[in-house]
């Protein structure tokens, strides 16, 4: 039998054992806790970033084809359909056009936001077709829009055309901003770049430039063209020079009665201090002589004077085109030298209405 010493030795090993079991067991659980929990960790980490990139998905998708939400953008938002009809705008874009949602989504875009075109095969009569055609090449564009209170303004679009999920294409998404002041800067640009400031007749480089482009036009049709030099002056008496002293108003008045003379088709450009030359489209020499003569009858009947106090007069010369060979240089040539002799004329006049005048009486 054991004695009580015995027992407690006993009694103290299975404690010590026990012990040492413990602390290994909770070595091994603890350790293995923590495995776990990195384990843990990094699902969680993966989890996380798989949702992230489900929700930029579905955020994108969204963007893409949900109906278009109000917000503060000032960029005007157009969604439109193969027929070419508004399916949806935004808020601000409906400010911009002045129309009311229901008035605008469902609408031809011609008629509402693009003025209904003249002609059937022109580019804004077909961009809708066109962009869907071949969208990289109108990623980009600019058009003359309209309002529903009829004024007219610029926008400048990106588009994007939207595709279901077999590739067949939905509608066209075009962002667009206001480029009206931007467009009307550049128009007076090149206002100014192409005329004269002072009477508004194109300058004598864009005349020049626009006639050799009617010359082209003409030699190539077979079609008529003349040539007009107008020359402001006046004669006082045969010893004094003309008289190239007029005032600005004086100007400006001719060529407002040049421009109300001619067509629209026609064109005035300055060449000189006081030389002004026409181009007249689609004209013969001999009609042109007309118009001559009616523009020196109406600027006699003005009674415009120089700063000398004399009634202004003006000497023309015309010329007309003749065969394939001429150019605008030709023309312009030969209207100076029909103006020249047209000079002497006026001079040889002037000298026998002086004799006459200085003659005694018998």
């Amino acid at each position: 039998m054991l004695n009580s010493v015995d027992c407690f030795a006993i009694t103290q090993a299975f404690f010590a054992m026990t012990s040492v079991l413990f602390l290994l067991t909770t070595f091994i659980f603890m350790n293995r806790s923590r495995h776990l929990r990195k384990k843990v960790s990094r699902m969680i980490e993966a989890l996380n970033a798989k949702n992230k990139e489900l929700d930029e998905m579905r955020s994108s998708q969204t963007s893409l084809l949900a109906p278009l939400k109000p917000g503060t953008t000032k960029s005007i938002i157009v969604s439109i359909d193969l027929a070419g009809k508004i399916t949806d705008v935004n808020d601000y874009a409906l400010e911009v056009f002045g129309y009311t949602r229901d008035e605008m989504v469902g609408q031809n875009v011609y008629g509402t936001i693009y003025p209904t075109p003249i002609k059937k095969d022109s580019l804004q009569a077909t961009i809708v077709s066109r962009i869907f055609a071949n969208p990289k090449l109108y990623i980009e564009h600019e058009t003359e829009n309209i309002k529903k209170s009829g004024e007219h303004f610029w926008i400048s679009w990106t588009n994007r055309v939207i595709y279901n999920n077999d590739g067949t294409p939905l509608e066209i998404r075009s962002v667009g901003f206001d480029i009206t002041k931007r467009k009307r800067l550049e128009d007076e640009l090149k206002f100014l770049a192409s005329t004269d400031p002072l009477t508004g007749a194109l300058n004598r480089q864009t005349l020049l430039e626009v006639g050799a482009r009617e010359i082209k036009r003409a030699n190539r049709y077979d079609r008529q063209l003349a040539v007009v030099i107008m020359k402001l002056n006046y004669f006082h008496s045969l010893l004094e020079e003309t008289d190239t002293s007029f005032s600005d108003e004086v100007l400006q008045k001719t060529i407002a009665i040049c421009r109300n003379s001619m067509r629209d088709s026609d064109y005035i450009g300055r060449v000189g201090d006081v030389e002004f030359a026409l181009i007249l489209t689609e004209t013969p020499a001999e009609n042109a002589v007309f118009l001559a003569e009616r523009l020196k009858a109406k600027i006699q009947e003005c009674n415009l004077k120089s700063s000398s106090g004399s009634f202004i007069t003006a000497t023309f010369g015309v010329s007309g085109r003749i065969s394939k060979d001429d150019t605008i240089d030709s023309l312009l040539l030969r209207a100076f030298q029909a103006l020249q002799e047209a000079d002497k004329n006026t001079r040889k006049k002037l000298t026998k209405k002086q004799k006459k005048e200085d003659t005694p009486n018998a």
